[in-house]
C-alpha cells in the first residue's frame, strides 16, 4: 500500500480558492487598466470579491479542521469578509467615504489569517510554506501602509488594491494546486 494515497485521498484541486484566485487577478488588471471607473466601480466590485473570500474560508473551515488545530480562524475571516461585503452593497453611497478604513482593516484581518494559516503549509511543502509566509507578510505592509497613512491610502487606493489582490489571487491560485 501507498503510503501517499491515503493522505492524497483526503485532498482534492481546491476549485473555492481557484476562482476566488482568478476573479482577484482579473479585477487586479480591470482595476490597473481603467483606473477612474474602477474607482467608480470600486465598492460594488470589492463587496462581491469579499462575499467570495468569505465563502471560501467558510468552505476552508470544514476541509482543513481534521488536521489544523486554529482552524476556527477561517471562520471569523469567513464571517468578517461576509460582512464586510454586505455592509458595501448596503451603503455603496457612504462606502466610499469609509473605504480607506474598511480595506485597511480588511487588508489587516486577512494577513493575519494568512499568516497563522500557512503554518499548516510545511507538512505539504516547505518551500511553498515560505513563499506563503512572505505573500501574506507583503499584504500585511500594504495593511500597515493603509492604516498609517489614510488620506495616501485613499488617493492611490486603487493601484494598491490591485496591487494586493494581484498578490493574493495569485497566492491563492498557487494554494489551490498545493491541495491536490
Amino acid at each position: 500500500m501507498d503510503i501517499f494515497s491515503s493522505s492524497r485521498d483526503n485532498h482534492g484541486f481546491d476549485w473555492g480558492a481557484f476562482i476566488a484566485g482568478i476573479l482577484m487577478v482579473v479585477v487586479a488588471f480591470m482595476l490597473l487598466r481603467h483606473p477612474a471607473k474602477g474607482l467608480h466601480a470600486f465598492v460594488l466590485i470589492f463587496a462581491i470579491v469579499s462575499i467570495v473570500q468569505g465563502i471560501v474560508w467558510l468552505a476552508a473551515y470544514s476541509r482543513f479542521r481534521e488536521f489544523f488545530s486554529r482552524s476556527w480562524v477561517a471562520i471569523v475571516s469567513g464571517v468578517l469578509d461576509i460582512i464586510i461585503g454586505i455592509l458595501f452593497i448596503c451603503s455603496y453611497d457612504i462606502g466610499g467615504l469609509t473605504i480607506a478604513y474598511l480595506f485597511a482593516i480588511w487588508f489587516f484581518v486577512d494577513s493575519v489569517v494568512g499568516i497563522a494559516w500557512s503554518w499548516h503549509l510545511r507538512a505539504f511543502s516547505t518551500g511553498y510554506f515560505v513563499f506563503n509566509l512572505i505573500l501574506n507578510i507583503l499584504s500585511l505592509i500594504i495593511a500597515f501602509f493603509l492604516i498609517i497613512n489614510p488620506v495616501i491610502a485613499a488617493l492611490s487606493l486603487v493601484w494598491l488594491v490591485a496591487f494586493w489582490l494581484l498578490v493574493f489571487g495569485i497566492n491563492e491560485i498557487v494554494v489551490a494546486f498545493m491541495h491536490r
